[in-house]
C-alpha cells in the first residue's frame, strides 16, 4: 500500500484532517498508527476503506488508485474494525457473517472462537440466532467488538485495519484476542489505531500522526523511546 502526498479536509471545515501524509506498507507489515486523539488517525483509516475521497493525492493498493477500484472488491481484501461501527438489527449470525452468508458455519464458528464471539452464542438459548438488537444494543460495548473483528476476519483478507478494536474489551479479554491475533495475522498486512500500549506487541513499526501530519515513523523501540525523552510530538501510547 502506497500513501502519496495524501491530504483531506472535511466538507464545511477550513482545516484540513490530513497534511502531505507520505506512507508505503509493505506486504506482510505490522504497523500502529498512534497519536493524540483529533491527529487524524481515524480519518486516514476510513480514506483507506474508501469512504472518504482524498482532497489530494491518492492511496495505491498494488499499484492501483483506490478509486479505481470497485467497494465490494477492497472490501473483500481489507478486514476493517472501527470503534464506531455498529452492528446492525438482527441476530449474531446475521452479524458475524454480513454480506457473507455463503461462508460454512465451520468457518464462522472459527472467526467466533478466535475473538470470543462463540461465547455470545454458547450463554444463550437461541444460540448463533440469538438478537442483537438495533445497532447491537442488547450487547455491551465490548461483545460488539468481539461481534465485529469476527466479522472482519471472516473471508480471511490480506489486510487487517483495526482501529481500536479493544477499546471496550477487559484486560483478560484483550490479552487472549491479542494472542490469538499474533498467531493468525502471521503473513498479513496489519494497520493498527490503538491507544493501548499493550497492543503494540502485535506490531513492529510505529508511525505517529500530530495535527495531522507524520512526526514519525520507524522501528517501535525506537520511536517508543524517543516518545518517552519528549523528542517527537505527544502521542498517546
Amino acid at each position: 500500500m502506497d500513501i502519496q502526498q495524501l491530504n483531506f479536509t472535511y466538507p464545511g471545515l477550513d482545516t484540513p484532517s490530513l497534511r502531505g501524509i507520505n506512507l508505503r506498507i509493505a506486504p506482510g507489515e505490522r504497523v500502529a498508527i498512534i497519536g493524540r486523539s483529533g491527529s487524524g488517525k481515524s480519518t486516514l483509516a476510513r480514506l483507506i476503506m474508501g469512504l472518504h475521497t482524498p482532497t489530494e493525492g491518492q492511496i495505491l493498493l498494488d499499484g492501483l488508485d483506490l478509486r479505481q477500484i470497485d467497494v465490494a472488491d477492497l472490501r473483500s481484501q481489507i478486514g476493517y474494525v472501527s470503534h464506531d461501527m455498529p452492528l446492525l438489527a438482527g441476530s449474531l449470525r446475521d452479524n458475524l457473517t454480513l454480506g457473507a452468508h455463503y461462508v460454512s458455519d465451520e468457518r464462522m464458528l472459527e472467526v467466533a472462537q478466535l475473538t470470543g464471539a462463540h461465547e455470545l452464542a454458547r450463554q444463550h438459548p437461541l444460540g448463533f440466532d440469538r438478537p442483537v438488537g438495533e445497532r447491537g444494543q442488547l450487547l455491551s460495548g465490548g461483545q460488539r467488538q468481539m461481534v465485529l473483528m469476527a466479522r472482519a476476519l471472516l473471508l480471511d483478507p490480506p489486510i487487517l485495519l483495526f482501529d481500536e478494536p479493544t477499546s471496550a474489551l477487559d484486560n483478560s479479554t484483550e490479552d487472549t484476542l491479542r494472542q490469538h491475533l499474533k498467531a493468525w495475522a502471521n503473513g498479513k498486512t496489519l494497520l493498527l489505531i490503538t491507544h493501548r500500549m499493550s497492543m503494540l506487541s502485535l506490531v513492529e513499526r510505529l508511525v505517529v500522526l500530530d495535527h495531522g501530519r507524520v512526526v514519525a515513523d520507524g522501528p517501535k523501540a525506537a520511536v517508543i523511546e524517543a516518545l518517552r525523552k519528549g523528542h517527537i510530538g505527544q502521542a498517546s501510547v
